[in-house]
């Protein structure tokens, strides 16, 4: 117990200020924003957190289970201004005040061009469902899915061969109106801290590597997959960091090439 909470703790200077928790409803022109829609968080321009919504018009819930919208931010972002984009778009603000769990209702101005997909990370090959979601009914499309390949269709599917995070756009009508995703489709060559191999990626991976660390299971050899999966921080070790790493995705800290979000 004591190594695991030194694990989630780490050096002070590595772990992040502890996250901001959002939930509530999401509209768009006024309607209640599609299932799949993104609502991301943004300080500073970057990215801290994002969200896609599980039912129309609401992202996350206030139950004791209910998935959130966490924000994490870096030193210095406590009182920071947080930005709200919902598929892209402006939707509201809020104060980041670390180790907060707040309700904030988001609304968006849809303009013409909008987009979602069934699923935005996983592991090669991906196939991914992309739909339009645009306002005003356009009678053409064009998509451009980031690795060179395109479509015309209005909800077309999509298989990612190659690992890399890629920009998503679709131009509607002849170019009348579009939207770009930067890095809406993230895909890694492995399941990164999938440390037991389970297909999933959990506490039970971050306890895995605890065990790999103080000797109570065999470490993965260098050069296998299994390796690549539980060296999460690539440097080279199984180590306490990288029980740390996944300790810190599971609470959505971290993407899934596991960089701080």
């Amino acid at each position: 117990m004591v190594l695991l909470l030194f694990a989630l703790a780490g050096p002070a200077s590595a772990v992040p200020l502890l996250p901001a928790e959002f939930w509530g409803t999401v509209t768009i022109d006024g309607s209640p924003a599609p299932a799949g829609t993104v609502v991301t968080a943004r300080i500073d321009d970057r990215d801290c957190g994002s969200l896609a919504t599980a039912a129309a018009g609401a992202y996350g819930g206030d139950s004791l289970f209910d998935t959130r919208l966490i924000v994490g931010g870096e030193d210095g972002d406590a009182g920071k201004a947080i930005v709200f984009l919902v598929n892209g778009m402006p939707a509201g603000t809020a104060v980041y005040t670390p180790g907060t769990s707040v309700r904030l209702d988001l609304a968006a101005a849809g303009g013409k061009a909008t987009i979602s997909a069934n699923v935005t990370a996983g592991t090669i090959p991906l196939t991914v469902r992309f739909t339009d979601t645009s306002a005003e009914n356009p009678s053409s499309w064009h998509w451009s899915f980031g690795d060179g390949g395109t479509s015309v269709e209005q909800h077309p599917v999509h298989t990612y061969t190659l690992p890399g995070n890629y920009t998503v756009s679709l131009s509607v009508d002849g170019g009348l109106a579009t939207v770009t995703r930067p890095g809406y489709v993230r895909v890694t060559p492995v399941l990164f801290g999938d440390a037991n191999e389970d297909g999933a990626v959990n506490q039970a991976d971050t306890l895995v590597v605890l065990q790999e660390v103080v000797g109570l299971r065999e470490k993965p050899a260098a050069g296998t997959d299994r390796f690549r999966k539980t060296d999460v921080d690539v440097n080279g070790v199984i180590e306490v960091g990288d029980a740390l790493f996944i300790a810190q995705h599971n609470v959505g800290l971290r993407d899934p090439w596991f960089g701080l979000l």
